[in-house]
């Protein structure tokens, strides 16, 4: 049995770094093909190791809770946003692609700046951004070396507002290891990236805020809760597709990306096999599904007054230490403010 799961996990691997290259280069038939393939691969090896499907052993790597996950797409499913709306804000975000004010601007010391409107102290010592003799195709990244004392942005520097949302994104990442503790207190569950992504994305999201947007563009706009709808419905859509690809014999991915499409409002246009995510991190979505759920929630919070930005991701997210309960944080804290 060992040696089998050995055979099935180098065949898996073998697979997985010869088909990320080329996920764009080949046709879509063959693309297809090599992709049942690995996923067949991935359901062999995870039920090797006792569980139903590969992608039941990345939400036990990852910390993510099943049941909760499956609440959140089918809520998500029943209050999504309309279609056209979302049209509506593309449009809205696209018009900043090009702005001078941003263009103006050193995106990095922009960031900075906005990090300390908003309060929020990151360790710039303990954080090093790289963004220049990085890939084209490249997007952006943070590894940290060692936690909390030094961590890496690598990112490609893309203008307009999309882009700088990105670059916040990474720094939120490297915020959270700068700001974290070692010592995990008693009550604390398995690591979560849930908790990790979620800083990422309270980052990322600022870009969005009418505070952002006023204080540094001079704009009236608020664009930020229909772009977390957007994000949310997104999200869902590829989490959902996911799970139903794993958990089938030989699925029909256009028809099942189309169900996800109908079932989220999400436009067809943008293709199943655009993200890279479904080949190389089967799981990213579903983390990034109840991120975002639980970004919302803080933004509603923030908004109304109920929670203090600053004080609640340093003293509720960071201090507890690397390890943190999502489900806890849910219950326990953003419900009960």
């Amino acid at each position: 049995m060992f040696r089998r799961r050995g055979a099935v996990l180098q065949e898996k691997k073998t697979d997985e770094k010869a088909f990320v290259p080329v996920r764009k280069k080949v046709s879509k038939e063959e693309y297809i093909e090599q992709f049942q393939q690995l996923f067949r691969l991935r359901n062999e090896f995870a039920g090797s190791a006792g569980f139903t499907d590969y992608l039941a052993y990345q939400y036990a790597l990852l910390g993510i809770d099943g049941e909760l996950l499956d609440g959140i797409l089918e809520t998500t499913a029943r209050c999504h946003t309309a279609d056209a709306g979302k049209n509506t804000l593309r449009e809205k975000i696209q018009k900043w692609k090009n702005a001078e004010c941003l263009k103006q601007q050193n995106q990095i010391d922009l960031a900075k700046k906005v990090l300390e409107h908003f309060h929020l102290q990151v360790q710039w010592d303990a954080v090093q951004i790289h963004h220049e003799g990085l890939p084209q195709f490249f997007i952006g990244n943070c590894i940290s070396i060692s936690v909390p004392d030094e961590s890496h942005v690598l990112i490609n520097l893309v203008p307009g507002l999309s882009g700088f949302s990105i670059l916040m994104h990474e720094i939120g990442h490297a915020y959270y290891y700068n700001h974290i503790r070692q010592d995990a207190p008693e009550w604390a569950g398995p690591y979560s990236a849930v908790i990790e992504e979620f800083v990422a994305l309270v980052f990322e999201d600022l870009v969005y805020s009418p505070q952002f947007l006023s204080t540094f563009l001079g704009s009236d706009e608020d664009l930020l809760m229909d772009k977390l709808d957007y994000q949310t419905d997104y999200l869902c859509c590829c989490a959902w597709f996911e799970q139903n690809i794993y958990r089938k014999d030989m699925p029909d991915l256009d028809a099942e990306w189309e169900a996800a499409c109908e079932k989220y409002a999400v436009s067809k246009e943008m293709e199943w096999r655009s993200p890279h995510f479904f080949v190389s991190y089967p799981g990213f979505f579903a983390v990034d599904v109840m991120a975002g759920h639980f970004v919302k929630l803080f933004y509603e919070h923030v908004r109304d007054g109920r929670l203090k930005m600053d004080d609640f991701l340093q003293k509720q997210i960071c201090e507890p230490g690397r390890q943190l309960d999502f489900e806890r944080v849910i219950s326990q804290t953003l419900t009960n403010v």
